[in-house]
């Protein structure tokens, strides 16, 4: 039985569904990802072997507005998962929802052995949980824990703060003739569509990956080329001066290797 834990958000939405498609047996966690005594007897209770671990206070603003609540969540969230690992007389093996975050801006396409220098505190807070989980991974050969580094993805499910569902949201109330102020318009991400990600999830969990691998499609995009590709008509850009210029795009070279795309 698969367990997953953030079966309420995007990615878990969209996985559970394709699950289901795919008739394989999954159960979702309805309790708070901190309290242990709850995670525990649901992993039990449904004889859990394999945890797809996503939930996670995500929106970076809303992660900056509320870093205790932020860090209770992300990483004590991790910690009690690292418990259940450890305490249950069944090996139970992982899938764990990392970011890019967790990366230093580079001009150049990261690998998953590039420096790691997280951009902001939710790349912190993954961070600090991938940390965990690898140093409990080396006194516990046996459990096969993939680290899986997730690039920016996108999808209609979304809702604001995020980039894609807010630019829908401008498109439908703003006036379009004026001058569409853009932040970060020259900063650079690999996009990839959400279900694409729980595709790759899923086929990650189905091998029972071990180790880190980035999730992403391998492309290069400027957040003002992205925006231009969903816009319903021709913008006329306003962009900041002297704003913060960041890169997050990914090497799938690894993926591909273990997905056998090459």
């Amino acid at each position: 039985m698969i367990g997953i834990t953030g079966a309420t958000g995007v990615l878990g939405n969209i996985l559970c569904e394709k699950l289901q498609n795919q008739d394989i047996q999954y159960t979702v966690l309805k309790a708070d990802i901190r309290d242990y005594i709850a995670l525990d007897a649901w992993v039990k209770n449904n004889n859990v072997i394999y945890i797809i671990h996503l939930a996670s206070k995500v929106a970076v603003k809303e992660v900056e507005d509320d870093i205790d609540t932020a860090y209770d969540i992300n990483v004590s969230g991790t910690i009690n998962i690292i418990k259940v690992l450890k305490n249950n007389p069944v090996i139970i093996d992982l899938f764990y929802a990392s970011s890019s975050h967790v990366y230093k801006s580079s001009c150049s396409s990261i690998k998953e052995t590039d420096k790691l220098e997280p951009i902001n505190s939710y790349g912190l807070t993954k961070y600090i949980s991938e940390l965990l989980l690898l140093d409990f991974k080396m006194k516990n050969l046996d459990i096969n824990i993939c680290i899986g580094r997730i690039f920016s993805f996108y999808h209609f499910s979304q809702k604001p703060p995020f980039l894609y569902p807010s630019l829908l949201e401008r498109f439908k109330n703003e006036d379009l003739n004026r001058p569409f102020k853009l932040y970060g318009a020259n900063s650079t991400r690999d996009f990839l569509n959400a279900e694409e990600v729980c595709d790759i999830i899923i086929q990650l969990v189905k091998i029972k990956y071990n180790g880190v691998v980035n999730i992403a499609s391998g492309k290069s995009s400027k957040i003002l080329d992205f925006v231009k590709s969903i816009a319903p008509c021709e913008l006329d850009f306003e962009l900041i001066d002297n704003e913060n210029i960041t890169h997050l795009n990914a090497d799938v070279s690894l993926l591909k290797k273990i997905l056998n795309n090459d």
